[in-house]
């Protein structure tokens, strides 16, 4: 089931287990995950893009090697809030991905303004590994981050 804002967060999402984010671009695709706690974000990996049933099956095998419970996929906006282009495809991401799942999880499309930027910014300060030409899993754990702060801010 795909959820659109946070209002159902406390019944829609398991009291225990880890979350992973998803930055879906056209090219490749962000993945972070959270710790046991629901605390901290980690990068993971970046996919290359393939087509969706390659990229999905990808995601499901990580999911399931990580016993992930829930999953967030970054919803792009316009610094004013309104939908852009990315949006629709994000969103036409997460219903993809939610058909071809047999196991459903929830899964939350939660706003991702400026985690490109911030990533930029961690990738080439040197704070993160070594300088990297992509950052999509870096911006990835950001919209996770992000998202585990909200939640944790309404408990």
């Amino acid at each position: 089931m795909i959820f659109n804002n946070l209002s159902p967060v406390n019944q829609a999402l398991p009291s225990k287990g880890r979350l992973m984010a998803l930055d879906v671009g056209s090219k490749r695709i962000g993945i972070a995950i959270s710790d046991e706690s629901r605390f901290l974000a980690t990068p993971k990996l970046i996919l290359e893009r393939l087509s969706n049933q390659k990229d999905f099956e990808k995601i499901k095998k990580f999911l399931e090697e990580n016993q992930i419970v829930a999953i967030v996929i970054g919803r792009p906006l316009a610094m004013d809030g309104s939908a852009i282009p990315m949006t629709e495809f994000s969103e036409k991401f997460a219903k993809n991905f939610d058909d071809f799942l047999e196991n459903k999880l929830p899964i939350f499309l939660f706003e991702e303004r400026l985690t490109s930027f911030e990533a930029r910014d961690v990738n080439a300060s040197g704070v993160s590994r070594k300088k990297n030409k992509f950052i999509d899993d870096i911006a990835a754990s950001f919209i996770l981050q992000h998202f585990l702060d909200e939640i944790a801010s309404q408990n």
